[in-house]
Parts: structure tokens; C-alpha cells; sequence
């Protein structure tokens, strides 16, 4: 009877533990205010990611101004994703248009990620693929950001393959489990453990369309 008592009183423990150092956060792909963020913070979220650079190969025009609002409204923690565009080419001079879109606004933020995804966007030789994504990490790099990738195994595969040459950068990845938990990550591209979790997406929270992320 004791033991059973104490195992309870261990597991219990243990998902409070869990729940209680569990970080929430959303990213956003649009203008979102101060006041939607604001709601977010109330509601739980403490961090968020701004899209800075459109597949479409421009800037977005709405980064700088969201990222103000974001902090604004009291986010912890803000980051940028770029969403880069393969098949137009110059990986260095998209990302620098994006850095140099942020500096010159002002913006402030933390990590850079860059959006590896859609199967459409990219080349079908594999071999160029990873090519242009090494440029545009070292690119970033060679421009003190902080890089991160955000992909997923089923869109990593058909990209790069077998390939694990960014697998040094932390890794943020979607499954759409709406599961806020690392126990379905299944190792890809030379990553073994996540650093974010998108579990969610195409929700809207607080007047806002986001995707809900976990870390």
C-alpha cells in the first residue's frame, strides 16, 4: 500500500514538473498588433516567431512592425523565420536583403530560422538543394545570426535526403498532433532531439491566425 502511495505521489509529481516548465508560443506569417499579443501573453504564451522573408523572394513588409508589437505586448522571447524562395536563386543576397530589412527597422529579436519545407519551392537534384541551404546558413551566420531549422522528416526527405549538413543548428519541426510533447519525434537529417515543436497550426487565438508551438 506504501508503495503504491509513493509511486502515485512520484508520477504526480512528476507531470506537475512537466507541465510546470512546459513553454508555449506561436508564429505568425501576418500583421499581428500589440493587443493580440498582449491576449496571448494573458492567455499563456510567452514566446513567438516572425516571418521576415516571403517564399514570393522579397521581405516581409510586415516584420519589423510585428516584432515591435511583439515585445510590445510582452513576449519573453521573439525570434524570425525566413521562408526563402530556392528556385529564384541567390540564397546569400536573400538572406542579406532579409537581415538588412531588420537592422535597418530596428528590429530586435533572437533566433533566425530558416523555413525548409514544400517540396514545390525547392529543385528536384537534392545535391542543389543542400547547396543552397548551406549558403544561406553560412550566410546568416557570416551575419551574426543565430540559425535554426525549422523542417519536418516528410518534407526534409524528399528535399536533401539522407543529407545532415545543418544538423549543428537547433531544430524546430511541425506535427500537427496537437500533442505539446517531444514523445512523437522521430530522428531525421542528423538531428536527434527537437528544440521547438509546432503542434498545432491555422488556429486563431486572440483575433490573430497562428500556428501553436511548444518547447
Amino acid at each position: 500500500m506504501h508503495v503504491q502511495f509513493y509511486l502515485i505521489a512520484f508520477l504526480l509529481s512528476s507531470l506537475f514538473f512537466n507541465l510546470s516548465f512546459a513553454t508555449y508560443g506561436v508564429d505568425v506569417s501576418q500583421s499581428t498588433s500589440t493587443s493580440s499579443f498582449s491576449c496571448l501573453v494573458s492567455n499563456g504564451y510567452s514566446f513567438t516567431v516572425v516571418r521576415c522573408y516571403q517564399s514570393s523572394n522579397r521581405v516581409d513588409p510586415n516584420a519589423a512592425a510585428t516584432l515591435s508589437n511583439a515585445w510590445s505586448g510582452g513576449m519573453k522571447y521573439v525570434d524570425v523565420y525566413m521562408f526563402p524562395c530556392p528556385t529564384c536563386g541567390n540564397a546569400k543576397q536573400q538572406v542579406t536583403d532579409a537581415v538588412n530589412n531588420l537592422r535597418n527597422n530596428g528590429a530586435k529579436y533572437g533566433m533566425f530560422w530558416l523555413d525548409i519545407e514544400g517540396t514545390q519551392y525547392w529543385y528536384s537534384s537534392q545535391s542543389t538543394n543542400r547547396q543552397f541551404a548551406t549558403d544561406l546558413a553560412n550566410q546568416a551566420e557570416a551575419m551574426g545570426q543565430v540559425v535554426g531549422v525549422y523542417t519536418s522528416k516528410s518534407q526534409w526527405d524528399p528535399i536533401m535526403g539522407s543529407w545532415s549538413g545543418l544538423s549543428k543548428y537547433a531544430l524546430w519541426y511541425p506535427h500537427y498532433d496537437g500533442s505539446a510533447s517531444f514523445s512523437d519525434f522521430v530522428a531525421f537529417g542528423g538531428w536527434t532531439k527537437p528544440s521547438i515543436k509546432q503542434y498545432q497550426g491555422d488556429v486563431t487565438l486572440c483575433s490573430s491566425g497562428v500556428d501553436k508551438n511548444y518547447y
